[in-house]
């Protein structure tokens, strides 16, 4: 698939990441380096996936009920 200029990045710099969930980067920080919500790195550039921030909130939701 490729990528057309109007649609959103697929991958997330921290600090966008943190945006997205309304949360600090302090605390994405702390939620990468527990696994618990999966990056990936690009030479030292740390990605955060659409997918990967939508799985961590339906797991936090789930966790909470």
């Amino acid at each position: 698939m490729l990528l057309e200029l109007n649609e959103k990045p697929i991958a997330y710099k921290p600090g966008e990441a943190a945006r997205l969930m309304g949360i600090s980067e302090r605390k994405l920080d702390e939620l990468i380096a527990t696994k618990a919500i999966r990056s990936f790195k690009i030479g030292k550039s740390r990605r955060i996936t659409l997918e990967a921030i939508n799985a961590f909130i339906k797991k936090a939701e789930q966790d909470a009920r």
